[in-house]
């Protein structure tokens, strides 16, 4: 048996099943756990998937990449989170290509089956249909977020804008954000000798103290 109560607590889309439950689950869901190295490609724009992941371990990226290969980071799955949910339900082609960040541990399950109406009479089948439409609404609602940010003129308004949301997100003005320079600049769409010299800017100016990965916003 796959899906096991320490595997599934810790993910949103098993919120509220418990372990009487899973047998059903593991039988209907066809689920099965792929290792996956890093820099490793999972999907390909265009390509057609069935099931949904989720990361049980390591990170995942979601990345666009023009004909010179130059990427930008369109989203990221870390632990307990799902990817290719959108894709898998609807059958339509992937318009991004995922990628393995490092070495991850993924669990991917039969989409189909959550939609299958008849499966429903189980109660386990039930509470799972429910919390996925949670996930996506969430993920709607932080995909329109990150338009927001990308909506701004200026690549100062558009760091100004990524660090506050990362700021309403933690609760406190010191927090370590989940990407390196590279990364930061692929999310914001762009160049990272330029994000590297404006965020050189905000910190001679006193809006902000950065090192790494690690920023802290400061009040004038």
């Amino acid at each position: 048996m796959v899906l096991n109560t320490k595997m599934v607590a810790p993910i949103p889309l098993f919120q509220g099943i418990n372990e009487d439950e899973l047998p059903r689950l593991n039988t209907v869901l066809s689920p099965r756990i792929r290792k996956t190295s890093a820099g490793e490609f999972l999907l390909y724009p265009e390509d057609v998937i069935k099931d949904i992941g989720i990361v049980l371990s390591g990170k995942i990226h979601m990345i666009s990449e023009d004909f010179w290969g130059n990427q930008n980071i369109i989203a990221e799955f870390t632990e307990n989170t799902l990817f290719g949910e959108a894709h898998s339900i609807s059958r339509e082609p992937m318009f991004f290509s995922l990628v393995s960040v490092n070495p991850s541990s993924l669990l991917f399950l039969d989409a189909e089956k959550i939609l299958d109406i008849k499966e429903h009479s189980y109660t386990g089948m039930r509470k799972l249909y429910h919390n996925l439409m949670t996930v996506i609404i969430r993920k709607k609602l932080n995909y329109m977020k990150k338009a927001d940010i990308l909506s701004r003129r200026s690549l100062r308004e558009k760091i100004s804008s990524f660090l506050s949301e990362e700021y309403q997100k933690k609760g406190v003005t010191s927090f370590t954000i989940p990407y390196n320079r590279q990364q930061m600049a692929d999310y914001l769409s762009a160049d990272r000798s330029a994000l590297s010299k404006e965020l050189s800017k905000m910190k001679k100016e006193g809006l902000l103290d950065y090192k790494h990965n690690w920023f802290m916003l400061k009040s004038l």
